[in-house]
């Protein structure tokens, strides 16, 4: 194709420019108007990040030689500092930069007393000189009575000094609870770090790296402690050049242990692969291999690397050996999947794929782990294969699961998991869509996978679409009240709930307690979740939602019983997690 050919579009931020040269493209990378991190495709092309395409890889090596250069001048500077600066991140606009609350101008001086005023009646009627004596003689003095003004002054004095005295001690008062409950709010370091490490343990990764942030405020963390953390630097705040640097540092400690060696090179692996460097990620596996040949992680990211490069044979074998030996392993069959489905246009006989559409069934009872993104697998693969009758079943499936799931469920630090994201996986589901006639239930997937890349509107028109076709339709119907559900639409999604065409539809019992929670409403949740129960004591979300319930009825023993059983059955569920880490905190 020709380098003059205006053929490139640019995604940064929220606009879309072009199209461009790949000389125009490139130049704006030099001149920093756009940058590595954002996205790039050909017109007939899909989105991927410039970091990661290879029309660009010459650019982006010279910008990253750039970057690494200015990091080591400033290596020498406080941890505390590197920690509130993200390496792969937007800058956060104005607007989200939080304002000091204006301090109340407090005028302790009392308003002065106003002129005292002779307020004594005078007589109607003239009276005898008697009177008029014994008048005189009781009365308390006229304006001019200077006794009278000596006693006026002295109590306005007393009264004035009373009201600031008054209000010098609710200052004291209030300044010294202020002061109390912010000390019982701030929490020193060693606290803050152990909270870090703690909720690193416990998989809750977006505490343990607020915990972490605020510690380093504090004080430069200890070396073993930035060890300890870099890895969640790496996944969590995108602090790969950071995480890398402290890993590097902790190889050439003596007497570290092989476990400790083997989790700094997948951690520094992970780093090169978010930079988009595949060829130093794959040479620092190939050194944690050495030290642990069987490592799960370290193979995972050897085939991610190789469906990175394109080499979809390669990938496809290596998945599926791992998955064979690993066969709980999510990550391995949808690697698997993905690297199947590529290779499967390659060749003219795609029945490979059966044993693909096999494993997917059989896994997706499993757990709800990337259950949907699965399924949209299956989809595909199906669609390649010319089953039209699997692929409506299939799609089926897909629909009656709960969307977005794939948010609840922590992803291991240690792999780039990130292919699995739906920036990803929309291609596939357009593809099925022009591939198959289409239907109703077709056009709600197609919307489905358009929510979750945010594109709302564009779901809202083909889900409209869907539902002038078949308005009766159940999977329709549940698709709608998802859509209304994401938009905000709480009522309006909880009346289509409620219709007797989706009382068969059990996923619509985890969407209405969704919503119940959301709107903190504990008996439409309890009904919801207990309708879900009875047909199913293994679901992570059933369980969470009565676990839920529990707690706002404060039964926490029994609480406490759900969220054992839900991670018994998903460990890594995230709301169960917090859950758990709540009752055990209180």
């Amino acid at each position: 194709m020709s380098s003059i050919e205006k053929n490139w579009l640019v995604k940064s931020s929220t606009r879309i420019l072009g199209p461009f040269t790949l000389a125009e493209v490139t130049e704006q990378l030099r001149t920093k108007q756009i940058s590595i991190i954002d996205e790039v495709r050909q017109t007939d092309g899909r989105w991927s990040y410039i970091r990661e395409n290879q029309s660009f890889m010459e650019i982006v090596k010279n910008i990253r030689e750039e970057q690494d250069n200015n990091s080591e001048q400033t290596m020498t500077q406080s941890i505390a500092h590197h920690t509130m600066t993200r390496t792969d991140i937007l800058p956060v606009p104005d607007e989200m930069t939080l304002t000091p609350t204006p301090v109340p101008n407090l005028d302790l001086t009392p308003p002065p007393i106003r002129d005292i005023k002779d307020v004594t009646p005078v007589p109607q009627s003239p009276a005898s000189r008697s009177t008029a004596t014994a008048t005189v003689t009781k009365s308390y003095g006229a304006s001019g009575d200077s006794r009278l003004q000596d006693k006026i002054r002295g109590k306005s004095n007393f009264m004035r000094w009373a009201l600031l005295g008054a209000a010098v001690v609710v200052v004291g008062v209030v300044f010294v609870i202020l002061t109390q409950k912010d000390k019982n709010k701030a929490l020193g370091y060693d606290e803050l770090m152990n909270h870090a490490l703690r909720y690193k343990s416990l998989g809750l990764y977006e505490k343990s790296l607020e915990a972490y942030q605020r510690a380093s405020k504090l004080k430069e963390p200890d070396m073993e402690s930035q060890v300890q953390m870099a890895t969640v630097l790496i996944s969590e705040d995108r602090q790969s050049l950071m995480g890398r640097r402290i890993l590097e540092r902790a190889l050439v400690q003596e007497n570290r242990s092989r476990s400790e060696i083997v989790d700094a090179y997948l951690g520094i692996a992970v780093s090169y692969m978010m930079d988009g460097d595949l060829k130093q990620a794959e040479d620092t596996l190939q050194k944690a291999i050495g030290h642990e040949p069987f490592n799960i992680s370290a193979l995972l990211n050897l085939a991610i690397i190789q469906l990175k490069k394109g080499n979809y044979g390669e990938a496809m074998r290596d998945f599926d050996s791992i998955y064979r030996k690993n066969p709980g392993s999510v990550l391995a069959l949808f690697g698997k999947a993905m690297a199947s489905v590529e290779y499967a246009k390659t060749v003219n006989e795609p029945n490979f794929l059966s044993t693909l559409v096999a494993d997917i069934k059989a896994n997706i009872q499993k757990t709800g782990y990337l259950r949907q993104e699965l399924l949209l697998f299956l989809v595909y693969a199906q669609s390649l294969m010319g089953d039209v009758d699997g692929v409506n079943r299939a799609v089926v499936q897909f629909l009656a699961e709960m969307p977005g799931q794939a948010r609840n469920y922590i992803h291991p630090l240690q792999v780039e998991w990130r292919f699995t994201q739906w920036d990803y996986l929309e291609k596939y589901c357009a593809e099925a869509f022009r591939k198959q006639p289409p239907h109703a239930e077709l056009k709600a997937l197609r919307s489905i996978c358009l929510m979750e890349v945010n594109r709302d509107s564009d779901a809202s028109k083909t889900l409209q679409e869907a539902l002038a076709e078949a308005p009766k339709d159940p999977y329709v119907l549940i698709t709608q009240a998802s859509y209304l559900s994401k938009v905000g639409r709480l009522p309006e999604a909880l009346a289509i709930l409620k219709m007797p065409e989706l009382s068969q539809i059990s996923v619509k019992n985890l969407l209405m307690g969704d919503i119940c929670i959301t709107t903190q409403d504990m008996a439409c949740a309890q009904t919801a979740y207990t309708h879900i129960y009875s047909s199913d004591k293994r679901s992570a979300p059933t369980l969470y939602g009565l676990a839920w319930v529990m707690m706002k009825s404060n039964n926490r023993p029994m609480a406490y019983d759900y969220v054992r059983a839900g991670l018994q059955a998903e460990p890594n569920y995230l709301p169960l997690l917090e859950l758990r880490d709540q009752l055990e905190s209180e």
